[in-house]
């Protein structure tokens, strides 16, 4: 597992989690002819390697109005004190270093606008060797990461693979909310933990954790995805941007964006910049031609600034190593 290449197997399989991220082994083979107990193993092996990750987030996360991405400018020499500090903050989704290796790039969600304000306004501003803050206020989401997969499969065989199955009739629609935390959080850190063990682990039925799953998902509270370590996954190079682009072109410039495989999140925001996206590419090499693309989106030449991430040390919640690989370290964001 210390290549950096995936395999054609490896990747199907992935992509087929993208698609389906609770599909039953027994449904995957079907579609990938290849048997459950060796596609268990595979994912198996890739999940203890740290490689990939099936886990999942409230909806909301991506709508919400105290959704922020910034930018944390530090002193030299401070970065690690402060990736350490944010990592375990629940506030703290997703954590970048950039090439400069004294920014970070947090992407921030907080419980109510009150919160936002604090962490922006105070928390942050306090953390020893923070310089300054840039915060880029989301005002909504056209593309997000669970949307983004390897296009492994073709269409027809993507296709074989069904969605969740919907609640049963008799399910009850409306969960207990201590409940309800508990399975989001169980299921943020580990989506394909079996009903039987969440059963176990949440004291109730495993009817009821399969009914509670198919209510969360159809009623779409909760969002299920299936990440993989951009380092091994062929697209290595991540890529944040922030783009200043005349308001009567956002909304076209934005949708335009949200068609380019390259990219794996695009939302408008407010402040320095009105829009924000991240980019995975196979190599620094076809930067400039996927910029050159960006910049014939807007006719009137758009104010566009890089960060080159170097280093994720924490993706929704979870704490990634220095490898980039994920660990079984799991902060829960804020329900």
């Amino acid at each position: 597992m210390k290549d950096n290449s995936i395999s054609d197997t490896d990747a199907r399989l992935i992509h087929a989690l993208q698609i389906s991220p609770r599909a039953p082994w027994s449904e995957l083979s079907r579609a990938l002819s290849v048997s459950p107990a060796a596609l268990a193993r595979r994912y198996a092996r890739l999940h203890d390697a740290g490689l990939v990750r099936t886990i999942g987030h409230p909806s909301w996360i991506s709508t919400s109005r105290n959704l922020a991405f910034a930018e944390i400018d530090l002193e030299p020499g401070s970065l690690a004190m402060a990736t350490a500090v944010l990592s375990e903050l629940p506030m703290a989704l997703t954590l970048d270093a950039t090439a400069s290796g004294t920014c970070l790039i947090a992407t921030l969600l907080a419980p109510s606008e009150s919160a936002l304000a604090t962490l922006l306004l105070e928390t942050l501003p306090s953390l020893p060797g923070v310089r300054d803050v840039r915060a880029h206020m989301a005002t909504s989401a056209l593309k997000s990461g669970e949307r983004w997969n390897l296009r492994a499969l073709d269409p027809e065989e993507a296709a074989r693979i069904g969605g969740p199955q919907p609640p049963r009739a008799r399910a009850a629609r409306a969960l207990d909310p201590q409940f309800r935390v508990a399975l989001m959080a169980a299921l943020g850190q580990n989506a394909r933990t079996p009903a039987a063990v969440l059963a176990r682990d949440l004291g109730v039925s495993e009817q009821k954790i399969h009914d509670a799953v198919a209510v969360l998902l159809h009623s779409q509270q909760f969002t299920l995805r299936t990440d993989v370590v951009n380092v091994w996954s062929g697209w290595p190079v991540h890529i944040w941007y922030f783009m200043d682009v005349p308001p009567r072109q956002l909304s076209a410039v934005a949708s335009a964006l949200t068609t380019h495989p390259e990219v794996r999140y695009v939302g408008t925001a407010a402040g320095l910049a009105n829009l924000t996206f991240d980019v995975w590419l196979r190599n620094l090499g076809v930067l400039h031609v996927l910029e050159a693309k960006i910049d014939s989106l807007s006719q009137t030449g758009a104010k566009i600034r890089r960060q080159i991430i170097l280093r994720t040390s924490k993706r929704q919640g979870h704490l990634l190593n220095d490898e980039g690989r994920f660990t079984d370290r799991y902060v829960a964001p804020p329900n």
